[in-house]
């Protein structure tokens, strides 16, 4: 019976298994915010690189706002230095009033009002502050997800300048190359001590240590768990035997 591809078989032969060599992981990026891709630069794919934008999204209009929001927030911070010198007088004046016999009540009224008011004033100026605050951090947010940055080695770009992507659109696929990892099927009876034994990798000790161990029978090899083994020095795609000694 032809065997069916798989990336990971368990060999024939005792505590020896094959492995294909694979990234350590695999990153699909996804657009978080809608809007025109004004930039896919495909130049970057099979290269290895480091914080580049591979993909924009159309963000001049969020510039703008930011730009404009940002003003607003100095204005209001001003506003608010200033208003709350006129609460504080405010408050003065209101304070001596109500303790002067020579006032009328309903002129004490009036400065409590007042008082009442310019506190309001400076409450409503804090309130817009901290809105705008928000808002400009919810901008700077979206023009960030629009720029979209790797580190990595970058497979495959899916899209194309002048499209438009939504939420959730694949944009790219970017491996983590800076290990390799291999899996292999252990069969459940020797699964016991396996973390204190060495790994050769094509007859020879290597430097590879065990990533990860599920102690649950895989769903395809059900009398094996699955072992997942990390390091550095081998070849993407190359098939190596695993030896446990």
């Amino acid at each position: 019976m032809k065997k069916a591809l798989v990336f990971f078989i368990i060999a024939v032969f005792a505590f020896a298994y094959e492995a294909k060599v694979e990234p350590f992981d695999i990153y699909k990026i996804k657009a978080s915010v809608s809007g025109k891709i004004v930039k896919a630069d495909k130049n970057f794919e099979a290269k290895s690189v480091k914080n580049r934008l591979i993909v924009k999204i159309d963000d001049k209009q969020n510039l703008i706002d930011l730009k404009n929001s940002e003003a607003q927030l100095k204005i209001l911070k001003e506003e608010i230095i200033n208003q709350s010198a006129v609460v504080k007088r405010k408050k003065r004046i209101y304070e001596k009033y109500k303790t002067l016999k020579t006032k009328s009540q309903n002129e004490k009224d009036l400065k409590f009002y007042d008082y009442i008011a310019a506190k309001n004033q400076l409450l409503n100026l804090k309130s817009q502050f901290n809105n705008t605050s928000a808002n400009i951090e919810k901008l700077k947010d979206t023009i960030s997800k629009k720029n979209i940055e790797v580190s990595g080695y970058v497979y495959k770009i899916y899209i194309n300048k002048n499209d438009y992507a939504s939420p959730g659109v694949l944009i790219a696929d970017v491996y983590d190359i800076s290990r390799q990892k291999l899996t292999i099927f252990v069969p459940i009876e020797e699964i016991e001590g396996i973390e204190n034994k060495k790994i050769y990798i094509n007859g020879k000790l290597s430097g590879f240590k065990i990533h990860k161990i599920w102690k649950v029978p895989d769903t395809q090899y059900v009398t094996s768990y699955r072992v997942e083994l990390v390091g550095k020095g081998l070849k993407l795609g190359e098939i190596v035997k695993v030896e446990l000694k």
